[in-house]
C-alpha cells in the first residue's frame, strides 16, 4: 500500500523521482550537487537521466522503469478504497509513447495500460519540496486519487463497484475530488450512479459548484 512517508532519501523532496535536468535546475546548475543523486545508495537509476528513491515499493519502481504512473484501481487500493482484482498493475502511459510501451513489455508485461492524457496535473517540484519539509512527501509516480477514480469508473469498475467506492471515497479524498471524477468521466457513469442513488448530497453540491464555474 502506498502511504505518505517520512523522507528516506533526498529524492523524497522531488516526489520520489527527478530527471537530471530537474536536479540541475533545482541546484542552479551545480553539477557537483547532483552527484549524490547519481551515486548514492539511497537512489536508483531506472532510466537514462532519471533517478528515483531506492526505497520505492515494487509497484512504484515498475512505474519508474516504464516511465509511466500508477493509475486506476492500483491507486485506489493504495489509499484503502474497496476495489477487487488489483493483482494486475494499472499504469498510465501517454498516448504515442512507444518507448514507454517497449519498457512495459520488458519490465511489467502483465500490467494493464491506460493510454490517455492526465486531466489532473501532478504536484510541482515546489509543492513536493514543501510537503517533504512537512514530513508528508507527495509522489510524482502516481496519478492523483481523483484522476485514478475517474479512470477506474470509466474503464475498470462496474457501476455497482463505482457506487461502492464512492460511498467510501470521502475518507480518502474530498467531495470536490469525487465530484471532479464524476464530472470528467463519460456521462453514462453519472447516469448509472444516479440510478443507483449513489451520489451523496455533499458530492451533488460539489458537482453543482463545479458546473457553475466555481473552482475548488
Amino acid at each position: 500500500m502506498l502511504r505518505a512517508r517520512t523522507p528516506l532519501s533526498p529524492l523524497c523532496a522531488f516526489g520520489h523521482v527527478a530527471t537530471h535536468a530537474e536536479l540541475l535546475e533545482a541546484f542552479h546548475g551545480q553539477e557537483s550537487a547532483v552527484i549524490p543523486f547519481r551515486m548514492g545508495r539511497l537512489t536508483a537509476h531506472p532510466r537514462v537521466n532519471v533517478y528515483v528513491c531506492a526505497h520505492l515499493d515494487e509497484a512504484e519502481m515498475s512505474a519508474a522503469w516504464c516511465g509511466g504512473l500508477l493509475d486506476c484501481v492500483t491507486v485506489l487500493a493504495s489509499v484503502g478504497l474497496p476495489v477487487d482484482n488489483v493483482c494486475e498493475l494499472h499504469l498510465r502511459i501517454a498516448r504515442g509513447d512507444s518507448r514507454a510501451a517497449a519498457r512495459r513489455v520488458a519490465h511489467v508485461p502483465t500490467a494493464h495500460m491506460h493510454w490517455s492524457r492526465l486531466r489532473t496535473r501532478l504536484p510541482t517540484l515546489d509543492e513536493t519540496r514543501r510537503a517533504a519539509i512537512d514530513g508528508d512527501p507527495l509522489s510524482r509516480l502516481r496519478v492523483p486519487v481523483r484522476e485514478a477514480l475517474r479512470q477506474a469508473m470509466t474503464s475498470c469498475l462496474s457501476y455497482a463497484e463505482s457506487a461502492q467506492v464512492i460511498a467510501a471515497a470521502t475518507a480518502a479524498c474530498s467531495a470536490a475530488d469525487v465530484a471532479y471524477a464524476i464530472a470528467t468521466a463519460p456521462r453514462r457513469v453519472e447516469r448509472a450512479l444516479r440510478e443507483l442513488d449513489a451520489v451523496p448530497g455533499e458530492i451533488d453540491v460539489a458537482l453543482a459548484a463545479l458546473r457553475s464555474g466555481h473552482h475548488f
